[in-house]
């Protein structure tokens, strides 16, 4: 008996030291996964940086190509403007005097009226081209200067909302903005803040397919976070969940037909980034959308909005 008791005995202890022991393998299984997976992660946030090193890079050469041939348009076209202005009483006499005669493949009093148009059209891609050689400049500039001043939330969500004034009024006969009082700020750059700030809303109002649908706007404290909140909501069309995976990819857009370049939200990243910021993003198609700014607070800082 005493014999069957040892063998127990040591059958127990045996037992035990095996489960100890594959507890103690299954934990290094797991840190080694964790590890690998960590690893993994770190090696793709590397290679995106390169990407984005080498695209900024590339992205520059290229608006500095196009910048230049399309300078020599903006100083050329307002001048032929002027000039055709100044030609018309003449053509139009001679046409008076002579009947309709060709000019270029038409007829002058076909010409007469498109070539003014062609002009404005001409002028008017050669401003959308500027604006996007201008994204593209600054999505490839670094943002690592100018972010020492104590800035009010308020007070810049309020200038962007200026500036935006008549783009909202043509969206959406439904816009709502509040301001929390005594607001703690935030340091920082408070031009480039607005700029995300002009981009999240013009956002919003690109997604109303309704002047009845809404946008609001608030500010607020998230004080156990340490963070102030812009909060931008529409109940316009909505993001599926691949838009929002890749909403700050660069050149990512769902608004390539109206102009959309794909660059804003990707700068605007950038510059949340450099804040020590984030920006949140929830929606789903035909429900709305709602960003979330969030910047560090600044505690020597608080207005009254």
């Amino acid at each position: 008996a005493t014999t069957s008791a040892m063998i127990g005995g040591t059958a127990r202890t045996l037992r035990q030291q095996v489960a100890l022991r594959t507890e103690e393998l299954e934990r290094e299984v797991a840190e080694r996964k964790r590890a690998a997976e960590e690893l993994q992660l770190r090696q793709k946030q590397l290679l995106h940086a390169d990407k984005m090193t080498s695209l900024g890079i590339l992205v520059a050469g290229v608006a500095h190509e196009i910048n230049n041939p399309n300078g020599l348009l903006q100083l050329s076209l307002p001048q032929l403007s002027k000039a055709y202005q100044s030609m018309e009483p003449i053509l139009e006499e001679h046409y008076r005097q002579q009947g309709d005669f060709r000019l270029g493949w038409f007829n002058y009093t076909r010409m007469r009226d498109e070539i003014p148009q062609m002009l404005r059209e001409m002028l008017e891609s050669s401003n959308r081209i500027k604006r996007i050689v201008e994204d593209l400049k600054d999505f490839a500039r670094s943002h690592d200067s100018g972010h020492d001043a104590a800035v009010d939330l308020n007070q810049v969500t309020a200038a962007a909302l200026r500036l935006l004034d008549n783009t909202i009024r043509k969206a959406t006969r439904n816009f709502r903005v509040s301001y929390e009082a005594q607001l703690p700020g935030f340091r920082g750059n408070g031009h480039r803040i607005e700029q995300v700030i002009v981009n999240l809303v013009l956002n919003a109002c690109q997604a109303l397919t309704s002047s009845e649908q809404a946008i609001s706007v608030r500010t607020f404290s998230a004080a156990a976070d340490g963070m102030v909140v812009l909060e931008v909501c529409d109940t316009g069309c909505g993001i599926d969940d691949v838009g929002l995976e890749r909403i700050t990819d660069p050149f990512f857009t769902t608004k390539r037909d109206i102009g959309g370049t794909g660059l804003g939200l990707s700068i605007s990243a950038g510059i949340v980034k450099d804040h020590r910021g984030q920006l949140e993003f929830s929606s789903q198609p035909g429900g709305g959308t709602t960003v979330r700014l969030l910047l560090p607070i600044c505690q020597e800082v608080a207005h009254d909005g």
